[in-house]
């Protein structure tokens, strides 16, 4: 009999009353949670440890469900987008990225304007120790199944809403990319960045944190919002915080309007005051992300406002020049490399620090905005 209970999902202390509801010791619970979470078996038939009628009734009581890989597309610059079906059926889509920084950030890219095309490579399928890994390496996951933020140069929010992924859904996927890549957590950062808008997604996403700072330390992981205002206090008051990444994208309201519709429910001075509240260990800056859009937001006044913005700020600039789509953006481009380059150099001499993103994944539709996870428009099906 399928239960609610959520096996990937679950804390230890869950985990452990299970065990207790069953007139099992308390520490079959954490033996079950380790061997899912910290030896990464996939199978309860894989815990030795555990009694083999404890193995039967944990797989028809509370079955295991990793996401399936529906399709692979690897990249020539070594990254890898994941197509995972998850048990309703629904698809979403995850990104393996190679990469060498430390700590997970949202700028975890090479400069767009260094190094053109150069990237470590990455085996499509599973190498399975046949040669050393990389060293480092960033997984993007996604918290929801659409994106109802609907922002107007991304094409999952051009595809409209989805549900929100359980904290199991969202460990399912890391564990699918990791199993296919032939990865451990060793190296390991994480964003989500994927599909949906995590913040308006709280419990699921927290959860998950909750389960995965477990193994890797809270600076390794990003969490982006476009800036869902209310949800900012809950995830600030964590004893254990991720990196924070904001989407700001323009810096007044009329501009940020026209690209992120939300701005109309959760305004720009209400997005930045939360920014500010945000509290920062030492060390420790958040990130603001910036698409930089042809002849939309990408003038050295635009630039201007913005160091005018985020003044005062522990805050470093993401600068994302777009990731054209024909079919999805129709109209949008990217600037030129002058532009870019313009730009970054107007918030740099503002003191703002600045990064370039070069994107991972642009060959497979794995860069930012580009995942999609539905393979047809439902706009072109209505009516």
């Amino acid at each position: 009999m399928t239960s609610p209970f959520d096996p990937l999902g679950a804390t230890v202390s869950e985990w452990e009353d299970l065990a207790g509801s069953w007139s099992l010791p308390r520490y079959r619970g954490r033996q079950i949670f380790d061997a899912l979470h910290r030896k990464g078996d996939r199978d309860y038939g894989l815990v030795r440890e555990l009694p083999g009628g404890l193995r039967e009734r944990l797989a028809s009581d509370v079955p295991l469900f990793l996401p399936s890989i529906a399709r692979r597309d690897p990249s020539s610059d070594g990254s890898v987008k994941y197509g995972l079906r998850l048990a309703d059926g629904a698809l979403i889509e995850a990104v393996f990225m190679p990469g060498t920084r430390s700590f997970s950030e949202a700028n975890e890219f090479e400069d767009a304007r260094a190094h053109p095309g150069a990237a470590p490579a990455l085996r499509a399928r599973p190498f399975a120790g046949a040669a050393a890994p990389l060293a480092k390496f960033t997984i993007c996951l996604s918290s929801q199944t659409g994106c109802a933020v609907d922002c107007a140069f991304c094409v999952t929010g051009r595809l409209g809403a989805g549900r929100n992924l359980t904290a199991g859904e969202i460990l399912g996927q890391l564990y699918a990319v990791l199993d296919d890549a032939g990865r451990s957590f060793d190296g390991l950062r994480i964003v989500f960045m994927g599909m949906g808008e995590p913040f308006l997604n709280p419990d699921g996403v927290s959860r998950a944190l909750d389960l995965l700072f477990e193994r890797v330390s809270p600076r390794r992981v990003t969490v982006s919002t476009s800036g869902i205002t209310p949800a900012f206090a809950r995830f600030a008051s964590r004893e254990r915080r991720p990196n924070l990444a904001v989407s700001i994208n323009a810096a007044d309201s009329e501009t940020r309007s026209r690209l992120m519709p939300i701005t109309r429910t959760h305004p720009l001075e209400g997005v930045v005051a939360a920014m500010r509240a945000w509290p920062l260990e030492s060390h420790r800056r958040m990130t603001a992300e910036y698409v930089l859009i042809a002849g939309v937001n990408d003038s050295p006044e635009n630039a201007g406002r913005l160091t005018r913005l985020l003044a005062g700020l522990r805050v470093k600039v993401n600068v994302i020049p777009l990731n054209e789509d024909p079919v999805y953006l129709p109209g949008w481009k990217r600037p030129s490399e002058d532009a870019i380059d313009r730009f970054a150099a107007r918030l740099s001499a503002g003191g703002l620090p600045v990064t370039v993103r070069r994107s991972r994944g642009p060959d497979a539709n794995a860069a930012c905005g580009q995942l999609k996870g539905r393979t047809e428009d439902p706009r072109r099906t209505r009516g």
